[in-house]
């Protein structure tokens, strides 16, 4: 079924009515870029081999836990139509495509940035009862985190462009270029109209 045309009195209403809901789509987005960031780290901190004994796993422990509060804070922030965590959220989403040349791909190959002693099998371990391969085991990670970046730059994109659209909309209601009260008049006057052809229509 094809979308119903909006008329440009319903579009004024429908801008009307986010003055007053929280973009919950965006925030969801961002939220779900977060779940994606938990699975991630859930699997890498439950492998137990040497190589998560080093400073290298030490640093990756503190960017997930800024990652996880800078995440949630910029899903409260998109919620209420501030663009500036449309930003935030795609620095985010940056961070977490680089830590995919960081940990997994590096773990998989069982180098340290920070010591020259080599892991070999640093990421082999068990996932829900199965045993994962070094590499099934990077492949999975690599997934969560291009999962978790793609939500994140989808909340940021569509938490700015409903942002803007927002703004737009209070500019022109404070310059009196839309006059919300005329247009809930006409839209509601138009409505019986399409009622009362509707009954005529049964009727004959």
């Amino acid at each position: 079924m094809m979308a119903k045309h909006l008329t440009e009195n319903q579009k004024i209403v429908k801008d009307d009515i986010s003055r007053y809901k929280t973009n919950k789509l965006s925030s969801g987005l961002a939220l779900l870029g977060l779940v994606f960031n938990c699975l991630y780290f859930l699997l890498l901190y439950s492998m137990n081999n040497d190589y998560f004994y080093t400073l290298e796993i030490g640093l990756s422990i503190l960017i997930t836990l800024m990652s996880l509060l800078v995440i949630f804070l910029s899903s409260e922030g998109i919620k209420a139509y501030n663009k500036v965590y449309s930003i935030v959220l795609v620095a985010m989403a940056a961070i977490q495509i680089v830590r995919i040349f960081i940990t997994p791909v590096m773990a998989v190959t069982g180098v340290s940035w920070f010591t020259e002693i080599e892991y070999p099998d640093a990421l082999t371990g068990h996932y829900f009862g199965a045993e994962l391969t070094p590499a099934a085991t990077c492949t999975i990670l690599i997934i969560y985190l291009v999962a978790s970046a793609a939500c994140l730059v989808g909340s940021a994109v569509t938490g700015y462009i409903f942002a803007m659209r927002r703004e737009a909309f209070i500019k022109k209601l404070e310059s009196g270029e839309i006059n919300i009260d005329a247009v809930l008049k006409e839209e509601e006057a138009n409505t019986g109209i399409e009622q009362e052809n509707t009954v005529t229509e049964e009727v004959k």
